[in-house]
């Protein structure tokens, strides 16, 4: 089967058009990182115009996370905003990204099993994709192959046959042409049929919070602590596990966030220099520059 996978970079899809020349297509939803995540500014309007024409639809998230702790949190962030949508197609961790490629295999494996399986207790069919590169260097593909559905990028092959049997869908090509898209797209085969053997949608998170919604709580106090809050956790048929790493993640954010404040108002006081100085003395005692500085400004202009 043919279809396309989009995202913001496409502009405005006529879909109408579109129809006629795919079987399916991918959806970008958005970016999640450490600290902040965005949703993909035209995955509402597609998603919303791929229902309407009946065209079969997966998703796929980018990644920036360089943690389990980071990329489960922001599973649970992708899940509030996609509460209630069905698709046909699996959600993909999207893992490709230069920033990330230090981590090592087996830190980068664990992190899209941590993603998907945030993905599967949701009722999803979950899958990775990445380039040849990343499947052959960066990832450990056989194990991922073993439990998810694959997506495989690797261009300037004719046969479209190139990966049935290897992986279950291959994005051939950048550079395809579609009525309705202005530019080029991304070209896909799909050699597993997920739209007739296997029709996903999620559960119902209308009657029970979501993970990050309860690990707001927890951090205000109102589940207790130590194995009291384990206790009530679990009974009330929450992941424990998983509301504490997004507890503890959320609290070192915080925590960085506040020393990131207090180092400003000492940058606007003058204690850290000016220019390239102060670039370097902030740098070599292990402070990100560009946050503080971000804050630097934000409080300068409100003086």
């Amino acid at each position: 089967m043919f279809g396309i996978d989009v995202s913001e970079n496409n502009g405005t899809i006529n879909w109408d058009l579109a129809k006629n020349q795919i079987s399916f297509a991918i959806l970008r939803t958005g970016w999640i990182g450490n600290t902040s995540n965005r949703m993909d500014t035209q995955f509402e309007r597609n998603y919303a115009e791929c229902k309407r024409l009946g065209i079969p639809i997966g998703m796929y998230i980018y990644c920036y996370s360089k943690t389990v702790e980071a990329i489960t949190l922001g599973a649970n962030w992708i899940l509030e905003r996609i509460n209630g949508k069905s698709l046909e197609l699996p959600i993909f961790i999207d893992m490709e990204d230069e920033s990330i490629s230090n981590l090592g295999k087996e830190n980068l494996t664990n992190m899209c099993i941590a993603f998907n399986t945030v993905m599967e207790n949701a009722g999803l069919k979950a899958g990775v994709y990445a380039n040849k590169n990343w499947y052959d260097n960066f990832l450990n593909k056989e194990i991922l192959k073993s439990k998810y559905a694959t997506w495989i990028a690797h261009y300037g092959i004719k046969s479209q046959n190139a990966y049935q049997g290897e992986h279950d869908m291959w994005q051939s090509s950048s550079n395809g042409q579609i009525n309705g898209i202005k530019g080029n797209v991304d070209t896909n085969f799909l050699y597993t049929d997920f739209i007739s053997g296997v029709q996903t949608s999620q559960k119902d998170y209308t009657t029970q919070k979501s993970n990050e919604q309860i690990a707001d709580e927890v951090i205000a106090g109102k589940w207790g602590t130590g194995q009291d809050r384990k206790d009530k956790l679990t009974s009330a048929g929450y992941d424990y596990d998983a509301i504490q790493r997004i507890v503890n993640l959320k609290i070192g954010a915080r925590t960085e966030q506040e020393t990131n404040e207090r180092l400003a108002d000492e940058v606007i006081a003058g204690k850290w220099g000016v220019g390239q100085d102060r670039i370097n003395r902030l740098t070599s005692a292990g402070y990100d520059y560009d946050a503080i500085q971000k804050i630097v400004n934000e409080k300068m202009k409100k003086a």
